[in-house]
């Protein structure tokens, strides 16, 4: 092959890459808690054999999550939480503590608080949280306390436990709304930390922009397209010349 065909070829290749993170986005665009992909790209230069010139390739360098705040939707349902800030709710999976911004929380036959899927929530001391047997009203305060009412009294059961990364960049995405970060990756918010409070009756939106992100996925298959074409032409170029080369004159 020639260059300019690897050139294209990596084109394609990161192009691909980014339309498959778009059309994700869209999937994704009415999930609670939900942020986007975005993507990193860099141009890789090689030197060539001849004096003085190059060729430069694209190159897809990391996928990371956009942080941006989504827009908060108020729902009624007493077991439903926004995070007002940059927290993140824990769960437990087999694989270990796993974090989200989904917030559609309820109670599980056993009375422990769990997500959508019935992953249990976890505590600030990182265990499950055990709602009292036939309680009538839940109160979620700012910081995460639970305060139930049973038998016409009003006790305090626990405090829903929220961490921030130490570096947003590092958070990745495991599926099913949840995200993994690396060891010592997250740290523990306290409780009154004024950027960070949980919002009852309440769910934060996706933030992905649906019109934005169709509009991007339409010139994203133009440009690839184009690509494609111009490998199109350059592979006939080829194929004419070597059909030419091969002639024998008369």
């Amino acid at each position: 092959m020639e260059a300019q065909t690897y050139v294209t070829l990596s084109a394609q290749l990161a192009l691909q890459k980014q339309l498959e993170v778009v059309a994700n986005n869209v999937a994704n665009a009415n999930s609670a808690g939900f942020k986007p992909d975005r993507q990193l790209f860099q141009s890789y230069v090689e030197q060539l054999a001849v004096p003085g010139d190059q060729i430069a390739f694209v190159q897809d360098r990391a996928t990371y999550i956009d942080q941006a705040p989504g827009p908060m939707e108020v729902t009624g349902n007493m077991l439903d939480v926004a995070i007002n800030g940059d927290g993140y709710l824990s769960v437990q999976t087999p694989s270990g503590p796993q974090y989200t911004r989904d917030g559609r929380l309820h109670a599980a036959p056993d009375s422990t608080l769990v997500d959508h899927t019935g992953r249990p929530v976890l505590n600030t001391n990182g265990t499950p949280i055990q709602l009292p047997q036939g309680y009538t009203a839940l109160d979620i305060k700012g910081d995460g306390t639970i305060y139930a009412t049973v038998n016409n009294a009003t006790v305090q059961v626990d405090t829903i436990g929220m961490s921030r990364p130490t570096d947003p960049m590092t958070m990745r995405k495991s599926g099913d709304g949840l995200l993994t970060a690396p060891a010592n990756g997250m740290q523990p918010i306290d409780a009154g930390d004024p950027h960070c409070q949980l919002i009852q009756g309440s769910l934060e939106g996706s933030t992905v922009q649906p019109v934005t992100e169709i509009a991007n996925m339409t010139e994203l298959s133009r440009a690839y397209e184009q690509l494609q074409t111009l490998l199109s032409d350059d592979n006939d170029r080829e194929q004419k010349m070597i059909e030419t080369l091969g002639t024998p004159a008369e």
